[in-house]
């Protein structure tokens, strides 16, 4: 893989011309980089098909096909929790597909990082959205069945977006087939039917969901063709509702016809497990770059596969670009004022030494002002309660006449993000005004003003 596009090489596509900024990830049959659209400067993925010089020519022939179903399917989609796709074409004879450029981490990642099962009303939220864009899939003409759904195919976003990726095994549903022709996906997300015992239809994104909520909860990945036992998943994780368990249990049935009939069905039983109105974090995420790009200028050969053209999924008007934010916790170079990436040590242009970002918080009360480093998480919020060995590391005791309760918000790091969390308070928590609801993360911002009772407190984080 030492051939792999060097930074600052021009890729000219069927659309426009790319740079390539740097390596986002490789594997045996191709590469995935970070590339800037020269037209506007907008941050796009460029993936790339490579195969080894010594790769069988039917196994580069069956991921080539593989490759091109994924491009002609996404080029066909427009969800918000789905990657928008900008261009398809091939490069020195070889594919490329150039799709949104989606910041974060897997929930595979996000499961490493934290070494313990995910919160439940947290994993509730994920199923709902990725169940919506299941819907979305299977409802298009012909339906569309993923067929691989687990946690390192399912990326997190900042702003708590999930986003589908790698279309490689999904398939359109064909009426009156009683067998896939061939068997694809992970072993204990995939149903029997998709062993080669039948057909794959909706319902096995079904299952697939469910398996993957099971791994959320437990941090333990599902067993192969075994559908959990009632109070096995409590077992492992007390914290759960045992009436969320049998939803899971439902999902995950062995018999197709004993689950939910479709992702729909599924995203209701999910949503009735939910302490607190449901928010949408795709109602408030930033759009994805628009796709429409100016005339063609390069002459690379597009596949005959090619499907149509997509649209800007944002309405007629193109909007125009927007600057992309640093990431929180970048490292701003005193010497050049280079925005490095989190957690880097030396500035990327000039070389200086960077200082760590710091997250603390400036808390402001009735009984004075003070400033709290987030140095160690969890932070509990609350009030402390000698006789019962209670206290928490931000106690407003004496500063909020008795309002915040005792076990009132906690603050926890994901990764180079902070998030705050009401444990299921009296009087709730307000995030810049609104009213946080309860048991559901809410990732922090620099700037963003959090109220507990009669005490205020701003996040920043540099």
């Amino acid at each position: 893989m030492s051939d792999l596009f060097a930074p600052n090489t021009v890729i000219h596509g069927a659309r426009g011309e790319y740079t390539i900024l740097g390596v986002i990830g490789r594997g045996g049959m191709g590469a995935v980089y970070r590339a800037q659209r020269q037209v506007d400067g907008a941050i796009w993925a460029l993936k790339e098909m490579r195969p080894p010089p010594d790769a069988p020519a039917s196994e580069v022939e069956e991921n080539r096909k593989l490759f091109l179903q994924e491009a002609e399917l996404l080029s066909s989609l427009s969800h918000p929790n789905l990657p928008v796709v900008a261009d398809f074409f091939e490069y020195q004879g070889k594919p490329i597909l150039v799709m949104e450029f989606v910041p974060g981490q897997p929930l595979e990642q996000r499961l490493h990082e934290a070494n313990a099962p995910l919160l439940e009303q947290q994993v509730l939220s994920y199923g709902i959205q990725v169940a919506r864009v299941l819907h979305y899939l299977h409802t298009r003409q012909p339906p569309i069945i993923y067929r691989d759904l687990k946690p390192s195919n399912i990326m997190l976003t900042p702003e708590g977006v999930l986003k589908l990726i790698d279309f490689g095994v999904a398939r359109t549903y064909k009426e009156r087939k009683s067998k896939d022709t061939i068997a694809m996906g992970s072993a204990g997300y995939a149903p029997p039917e998709q062993y080669g015992k039948g057909q794959t239809d909706a319902r096995s994104d079904v299952y697939a969901l469910g398996a993957t909520l099971l791994h959320l909860l437990t941090n333990m990945p599902p067993i192969p063709l075994q559908t959990p036992s009632a109070a096995s998943i409590r077992k492992l994780n007390p914290s759960v509702d045992s009436q969320t368990e049998r939803v899971i249990v439902r999902a995950m049935a062995l018999d197709p016809g004993l689950r939910y009939r479709s992702a729909a069905e599924f995203e209701a039983a999910l949503m009735r497990r939910l302490d607190a109105p449901y928010a949408d974090p795709t109602a408030r995420a930033t759009p994805p770059p628009p796709v429409a790009a100016p005339a063609i200028t390069s002459t690379a050969t597009v596949p005959a596969s090619r499907l149509q053209q997509q649209v800007a999924p944002y309405g007629d008007a193109v909007p125009p670009p927007l600057a992309p934010a640093p990431p929180l916790g970048s490292a701003t170079c005193n010497r050049c004022g280079r925005v490095n990436k989190p957690g880097a040590r030396f500035c990327a242009g000039c070389g200086a030494p960077l200082s760590p970002p710091v997250a603390r918080l400036l808390i402001t009360s009735p009984r004075g002002s003070w400033e709290q480093k987030l140095e160690r998480t969890p932070i509990r919020i609350g009030r402390r309660d000698p006789r019962q060995n209670h206290y928490p590391e931000l106690d407003l005791a004496e500063h909020d006449r008795g309002i915040a309760s005792r076990n009132h918000a906690i603050i926890t790091r994901d990764g180079d993000y902070y998030m705050i969390t009401d444990v299921g308070s009296t009087n709730g928590t307000l995030l810049n005004g609104s009213l946080v609801p309860q048991r559901q993360p809410q990732r922090l911002s620099q700037g963003d003003r959090i109220k507990v009772g009669e005490v205020e407190m701003e996040f920043r984080y540099a």
